[in-house]
């Protein structure tokens, strides 16, 4: 895999045309997670070109947000971070890789707060974490970069705390679904190579969504866990080769012309099959040794018509249900010692707070 790299480092420069900068003083927006429900093309995860992936993913967009508030420095002051931020090699980062995209001093201070969520089970805290800060270094300047230019100048140039490496950077397989919850509205979209977001619809009222972690995990690092990945590749190198046809035609004519009937129904199918018949969950078990159990009393949920989604969120080990019955997977996710987490999906865009332009 792609050597570890240093905060700031530019992979890949944006080639698109940058619009006219016209600076404020100080931003503040949040930006919504997502959970990953699964990928188009399971292979392409397996694929190391250079922090290029395109394996496609479903992500639902959640109402559990980063808060980011950014502010000009005088020419020549460098970057600050408030010293209560969480993860300063990923603000770092994405502060300077979105200055090197505007051709612009990194002359900034940088706070964020975030919503409470688990680290490393599958809810993209790093990439969304990332994604926030870059788009609020983009608002600051006007938004001057184009949504479809940024989501995969963000893709390309992604990486987390390494682990092992302080101060270091790590790559990690980025899609895209992280940041396109926060550019584009729609609680659920389809995003396809090269982070293009081909579908993105709301998500209904009456359902919302409930998260299940499982208690006593061990929290490993990037390293650690992607050194696990890499053992696995060949699982999903296979289930690629074997299932994508089958993914793009039902996503195709399926999932997607149902969804923009206001229909979520063929998408949960497809969503629940590909993780629970394709081998999705086998191949993600590395993510934690009883994953696969788990899945199995889980499974009743979908039997029994409780949920529209049912779904791993990316490699896990976080399990969750879109459901118009809360209560009720809930109460099974607790059975089972799991963390509950309930959050509404959010069917907007990031959204600026506190300060104006």
């Amino acid at each position: 895999m792609f050597a570890p790299f240093a905060p700031g480092t530019v992979h890949h420069p944006l080639t698109a045309p940058v619009g006219p900068l016209t600076p404020a003083t100080e931003v503040g927006l949040r930006y919504p997670t997502r959970l990953n429900a699964m990928a188009l093309h399971p292979g392409a995860i397996a694929e190391d070109r250079h922090l290029v992936y395109d394996a496609g993913e479903v992500v639902f967009s959640v109402a559990r947000f980063h808060h980011v508030r950014v502010r000009r420095r005088g020419p020549g002051a460098g970057l600050a971070l408030h010293p209560s931020v969480a993860r300063p090699d990923l603000v770092a980062h994405a502060a300077r890789i979105m200055c090197a995209a505007l051709g612009v001093p990194c002359d900034l201070e940088v706070a964020v707060e975030s919503d409470p969520l688990p680290v490393h089970a599958g809810f993209g805290s790093s990439s969304s974490l990332i994604a926030a800060v870059a788009a609020a270094v983009n608002h600051l300047y006007g938004r001057p970069v184009d949504r479809a230019d940024l989501l995969p100048y963000l893709t390309a140039n992604h990486g987390e705390e390494h682990g092992s490496l302080p101060g270091m950077l790590t790559p990690v397989q980025c899609i895209g679904g992280s940041a396109a919850s926060g550019l584009y509205p729609g609680g659920v979209q389809v995003v396809a190579g090269r982070g293009t977001v081909v579908l993105a619809v709301d998500v209904p009222e009456h359902l919302s969504l409930v998260i299940g972690v499982p208690r006593g995990r061990e929290e490993q690092p990037t390293d650690a866990l992607m050194a696990a990945e890499i053992a696995h590749f060949d699982r999903f190198r296979a289930t690629g080769e074997r299932w994508s046809p089958t993914i793009a035609f039902r996503m195709l004519h399926e999932a997607m012309p149902a969804a923009l009937r206001g229909d979520l129904g063929p998408l949960g199918s497809l969503v629940f099959d590909y993780r629970f018949r394709m081998g999705s969950i086998e191949n993600c078990s590395f993510s934690y040794p009883g994953l696969t159990g788990l899945a199995r009393e889980l499974e009743p949920l979908w039997d029994e018509k409780a949920v529209t989604v049912l779904s791993l969120s990316s490699v896990g080990p976080a399990f969750f249900a879109l459901t118009g019955d809360p209560d009720r997977c809930a109460a099974r996710f607790a059975e089972l010692d799991m963390e509950v987490v309930r959050a509404r999906p959010h069917n907007g865009t990031y959204e600026e707070t506190g300060f104006t332009r």
